[in-house]
Order: structure tokens, then C-alpha cells, then sequence
């Protein structure tokens, strides 16, 4: 390997989050429509069938295949389940990395028609529109909690500074709660909108 080499094979590198290969990878859409002349955000709550966090609210979206790129993961998702075809994709959001290991990339989309909404109950309970008015006027909850790494116990101290007495640094995972009418909406799908909310 020589100077020639290594420039041959980082030139084109499209920098992306380290590790990535061996994470989960999702895409979501914030919906955007258009009610009585007020826009809204449109939220979906999970089906209380589903293995995986059921009765959530959270914003259409999921896994990303092989085979697709973020936006379409989330066009497709969209499809899937609530049936719309027209949405118009502005721009994406920052990227998500979880602490859990899962990446998420955030769109924001404009549904042209809510008519064309059919909701696939197999995945989504049904859904509910907030006023964008509403949310930037209100603040959310905000709940810091601390993480704790269990380290196994083959952890090789021995090939650390300090061995069992090394410093290891805190980590701190927030929480957002906003509330609207019978409805929580919090945790990653809270982040997510704070952050489109933090844009505007």
C-alpha cells in the first residue's frame, strides 16, 4: 500500500455515519396537509396487533431494503401504509442516530389530497392531524435520563488506562412529551418534529 493507492481508494468516499453497515437503517415522512386553510401535521398511531411498539404514535415510515434509497424507503412506507401516492418530498431533515444502534432519515413531504388516505389496519390504528400553530406555540416535556453501559464480564480492563477504575464518561438520553388533547406524542417521533420545528 502506498500514498497512490490509498488516494485511489478514499477520493470518491461519499462520507456517511461510521459503522452504518452493521445498524439499523429506517426512513420516515413528516406529513404536511392542509386543513380549512390551517396546515397540519398528520400522525399515525400504531396498530395494537403489531409486536413492535403497538398503540405508539409515530409518522409513517420504516426499514430501509437493500435495494432502495432513503426517500424511497419512506415513499414506499407511505404507500404501504396509508395508501397515498402524491406527496411531495421538500427537502430532508438532519439524520438520526440512535444510541440503540438506528439510524433514521426524516423527510418532510406535502400530502396533495387526504381523500387518497387508505389506511392499511394491519400497521396503523388510524390517524390524527395537529395544527403546526399548535406545536411551535407549545413546548414539550423534556425529561433527561441517564444511560447505563453493563460491561461483560470478560471486558478486558487490563488493556485500559486506570483498569477498573477508568473514568468513564456519562451519557444522557432526553426525552420530549408533547401533549396534544388525548394524545402523548413523544420519544424519537418527538425529536424528530422538534427538530422540523426548530427549522421553521
Amino acid at each position: 500500500m502506498n500514498i497512490e493507492n490509498i488516494k485511489n481508494k478514499i477520493k470518491d468516499n461519499k462520507p456517511y455515519i461510521n459503522g452504518w453497515e452493521k445498524m439499523k437503517r429506517s426512513s420516515i415522512i413528516i406529513p404536511l396537509v392542509e386543513i380549512n386553510s390551517e396546515v397540519c401535521i398528520l400522525f399515525e398511531v400504531r396498530a395494537k396487533k403489531l409486536s413492535s411498539q403497538p398503540g405508539d404514535i409515530c409518522f409513517p415510515g420504516g426499514k430501509i431494503d437493500d435495494n432502495e434509497t432513503p426517500k424511497e424507503a419512506g415513499l414506499r412506507e407511505m404507500f404501504e401504509e396509508l395508501g397515498i401516492k402524491n406527496i411531495d418530498i421538500i427537502n430532508e431533515l438532519d439524520t438520526v442516530v440512535r444510541y440503540d444502534g438506528i439510524i433514521i432519515h426524516p423527510y418532510v413531504g406535502i400530502i396533495e389530497d387526504i381523500r387518497e388516505i387508505n389506511i392499511n389496519e394491519s400497521e396503523v390504528d388510524h390517524v390524527f392531524y395537529v395544527p403546526l400553530n399548535y406545536l411551535i406555540k407549545h413546548s414539550p416535556l423534556e425529561v433527561d435520563s441517564k444511560i447505563n453501559v453493563e460491561r461483560t464480564k470478560d471486558f478486558p480492563y487490563d488493556l485500559i488506562v486506570n483498569k477498573e477504575n477508568y473514568k468513564f464518561r456519562d451519557a444522557i438520553y432526553r426525552s420530549l412529551f408533547y401533549k396534544y388533547e388525548n394524545y402523548n406524542i413523544w420519544g424519537i417521533t418527538a425529536e424528530m418534529l422538534r427538530n422540523f420545528l426548530e427549522k421553521l
